[in-house]
Order: C-alpha cells, then structure tokens, then sequence
C-alpha cells in the first residue's frame, strides 16, 4: 500500500554533543543571522504536518519553536541513532522522516522523493538519501516495524548509522547534488563544507 506525505511526523536530530564545535548545541549555533535550527524548521514545515524535535539539553531554548521535544532513552550520548530508536515511541505515525539539525539548505522537496522512493521500490521499510559523494544516511524515511532491529543494534553496542541502514536493504532517494547535505558541525564552515556522514558528534 502507497504512503502519502501528510501521513508521516518528521524528526529533527538535535540530541549529539557537537564535539567538533567545541560541545555547542549545533542546532543552537547561529548561522547567517539565526539558529540552525530554525533553518531546518522553515524547510520542513511546509512539507510535513507534523514534527518533532530530539534534544538532549537547553530544552527551554527549544520549547519556543513550538513543536513537541524529546530526549534519548539512553543517557549516554549513544548518538543519532538513538535519537532515531526513541522517536517512535514518540510518533504515532507508520512512517518517520528523519533529518539533522545542522543542515540549513535541507531541500525543499525531501518529503516528496523520500515517499515516491519507498513507494517505487516496496518491499523496503526504508528509504535513503543518496547524492554523488555517497548515502546521506540521517536523511531518510523509515517504518516503525524497524524499531526491534534498530533497539537490538544499540545495544549491542553499535553506533554505526550508515552500517545499520546498509543492513535494512533501504530503497535509494537520489540527488544529483550535494550541496543541499552539507551540515555544519565544525567551526570554520563554510570553508570546508562536507555532506552529512551520520557522525555522533
């Protein structure tokens, strides 16, 4: 059965360390005038009608933008996939679109060709970002049937993003550009701008 785009939540990833930035809040730090943050939000409002955000700290800086926040179930910094494990106790949605906080040219079509991606190519339970420099795993669509395997990973002791997605099959969401997965996570952007490798930190 075909998923539409206003049946999903979206998850904004904000709960790492920010290790790179010298342990900032990354969707805190400001760019071009204003928090990272709130780039990702005015991208991924019109395209969902429903969103949450995954916070570790600064909770009453986040409680502004209006959307309902939630921490990691573990509380040791386990990194963006359990941001991901513990947003579906968080959703009531079949299906979550997940993204990071640092990505402030995040396309404007992600929710769209994410949908027509595991649309085109069931029986997949997970669709992935894919640009010329590689996947782009924390863009990406998934079903809440992946929470088991997902849960067992962690505990496991696997941090992993990109191994983990590699094992559920995904379907492939191609871009032929990679400037939209740039992030920002270290301080001298944007010399040296990178695309998204689904790092902890």
């Amino acid at each position: 059965m075909s998923i539409e785009v206003d049946a999903l939540c979206g998850v904004i990833l904000a709960g790492g360390r920010g290790t790179r930035m010298g342990g900032q809040d990354k969707g805190l730090v400001a760019y071009q005038g204003q928090p990272l943050i709130e780039h990702v939000l005015q991208q991924l409002r019109p395209q969902l009608k429903q969103l949450t955000i995954n916070i570790n700290r600064n909770q009453a800086r986040y409680q502004r933008y209006n959307h309902p926040l939630f921490p990691d179930l573990w509380t040791d910094f386990r990194g963006p996939l359990a941001g991901i494990a513990t947003a579906f106790s968080q959703c009531d949605t079949d299906y979550l679109l997940f993204c990071p906080c640092d990505t402030p040219q995040l396309p404007d079509d992600l929710a769209v060709r994410l949908v027509e991606a595991i649309n085109r190519q069931p029986p997949s339970q997970l669709a992935v970002v894919e640009s010329p420099r590689g996947l782009q795993p924390l863009f990406c669509l998934m079903h809440r049937s992946l929470e088991p395997s997902l849960s067992a990973y962690l505990n496991s002791g696997e941090r992993r993003v990109q191994e983990w997605i590699k094992q559920q099959q995904p379907a492939i969401c191609r871009y032929d550009n990679d400037k939209p997965f740039q992030n920002i996570n270290y301080l001298e952007f944007p010399q040296k701008p990178r695309t998204h490798s689904g790092s902890t930190t």
